[in-house]
């Protein structure tokens, strides 16, 4: 399980890249899962539902499973970290794919749009690997691999090098 984490402010289409790379991963035949990370404390249940009620008595985890999906409810915890959570149900995917945690131990890719109106991270973040952009930037000095954001084949390539040079 290689993760990497896709970076970017808000409104520079992370969550769109991610879900073109995970088609295109997938159409490949690579086991690829994903994580979103906020930075924000928000209730992810519904208030008054039989799941948030049992989390509100004290169960820990609860469960919610349906014909289709299934979803278990754990306190944010040392116990229950990202890293923990990724190796217990990521270990039999190829690649993680996980939106934000930009404090996270991995390589990341950064995308970048010039309407959101702010610089790159990728000067102050360190392990930005790949810069995503259809934009043009003036940083053609800076040493990172850089990639129009139409380029999936390329940078699912970079990807795969990136970590083959982890393992």
């Amino acid at each position: 399980m290689i993760p990497f984490h896709i970076i970017g402010h808000p409104g520079c289409g992370k969550t769109t890249l991610i879900a073109d790379l995970i088609k295109y991963l997938v159409e490949k035949g690579i086991r690829v899962g994903s994580m979103k990370h906020s930075a924000h404390a928000h209730e992810l249940d519904k208030p008054g539902k039989d799941s948030y009620r049992h989390r509100q008595a004290g169960a820990v985890p609860v469960s919610m499973v349906t014909d289709t999906m299934s979803a278990i409810f754990l306190p944010r915890t040392p116990e229950y970290t990202c890293q923990k959570l990724l190796e217990d149900f990521y270990s039999h995917v190829d690649i993680v794919l996980i939106e934000g945690w930009i404090s996270g131990p991995y390589d990341k890719i950064e995308v970048w749009r010039k309407v959101v109106g702010r610089p790159p991270l990728f000067s102050s973040i360190k392990q930005v690997k790949v810069f995503i952009s259809d934009d043009p930037f003036g940083g053609a000095d800076q040493k990172i691999d850089c990639f129009q954001r139409s380029d999936l084949a390329g940078v699912v390539k970079h990807m795969i090098d990136l970590a083959g040079d982890r393992k």
